[in-house]
């Protein structure tokens, strides 16, 4: 459902600033949905009609609004930057869809080669006479059923995994050290929380207060812990980058800084925003051209032990009828 949010989002942000008022905007764009999220929009547009803010309305549909759409849009109607806040979260769920297509198309090719791997690595034994046709279908109904129920488990582990407490921050940490998309997923949580920081900013949020509820953004426990330091540096009347962790891309801190030395904060947190959106997107693409081929490997050696197992009892076949 998150997914259609973005052409929501980019349809209200034309309309309003087309000049139309927010709930004719909101009727325009509900008359051109359908099911679930009509009715949702629907429901919005007769909150905001009875006196409520649009971020209030939203915030009662937290299954279809994430924390960070009603947050923007909070600031945003605050600022009068409706219009732009749209736009950005427009932006921001396109990028979202390109990544999470990447991962979607690397998992697919290696799906298929293991279901073809599992028909043809017991063929040999049935065609030799070892197993019979009921065996060897029974084989592969427990090595596709076992892949199925991993997978459940692995997408239950994933929904039901709480947003805070030591068992997510666990978790975080194991997703940050698997080669490859640990780093995506750094580089990812570090564009996320430079957007959400750039939005709340330019909604005319004060910047102790987007450095505070940034972090809440990334997506990573990890990585969030790496900027909480910014808000008590600005309290403190320092620049926000002095309290972030010198773990974080040197890089990423010299451009903050400099930001914040010749006074172009946003267009230099964009900046970071968009080399680390470009390097997550080029990492999670590396990793979807490595996982197929790791599984590739396994499939050739697999392969080739089934030929040496073939080969081993063909030669003691033979070994045996000789006189």
């Amino acid at each position: 459902m998150r997914n259609k949010l973005a052409i929501i989002y980019h349809n209200l942000a034309v309309l309003l600033d087309a000049g139309l008022p927010i709930l004719k905007s909101l009727d325009t764009v509900s008359e051109g949905l359908q099911g679930h999220l009509r009715k949702i929009f629907s429901e919005i547009s007769k909150s905001v009609s009875q006196g409520n803010t649009f971020a209030d309305s939203m915030a009662e549909c937290p299954k279809v609004f994430a924390k960070l759409d009603v947050m923007l849009v909070r600031s945003a109607e605050l600022s009068g930057e409706l219009p732009n806040c749209f736009k950005m979260l427009s932006n921001w769920y396109e990028f979202s869809k390109r990544i999470k297509n990447i991962i979607i198309s690397g998992l697919i090719l290696p799906l298929v080669v293991f279901h073809i791997m599992v028909i043809i690595v017991p063929l040999p034994s049935m065609v030799l006479g070892k197993i019979s046709t009921t065996e060897y279908m029974l084989q592969i109904a427990k090595v596709l059923g076992f892949l199925y129920l991993l997978i459940g488990i692995t997408l239950s582990v994933y929904h039901s995994v709480p947003n805070a407490g030591l068992f997510r921050r666990a978790f975080d940490a194991l997703i940050l050290r698997i080669p490859i998309l640990g780093q995506a997923v750094q580089q990812l949580s570090i564009c996320r929380y430079c957007r959400g920081f750039n939005m709340l900013y330019k909604a005319g949020v004060p910047i102790t207060e987007c450095a505070a509820k940034a972090p809440e953004l990334t997506g990573n426990l990890i990585i969030a812990d790496m900027f909480k330091g910014g808000a008590a540096s600005t309290k403190a009347g320092n620049m926000t980058c002095d309290g972030f962790s010198r773990r974080l891309p040197l890089d990423y801190l010299n451009i903050w800084q400099t930001g914040e030395e010749i006074g172009e904060l946003d267009k230099m947190v964009d900046k970071i925003a968009e080399i680390a959106g470009d390097r997550a997107e080029l990492l999670f693409t590396e990793f979807a051209k490595w996982l197929p081929r790791l599984l590739y490997a396994l499939v050739c050696i697999v392969m080739i032990m089934q030929i040496l197992k073939m080969a081993g009892a063909i030669t003691t076949s033979y070994s045996i009828d000789i006189p």
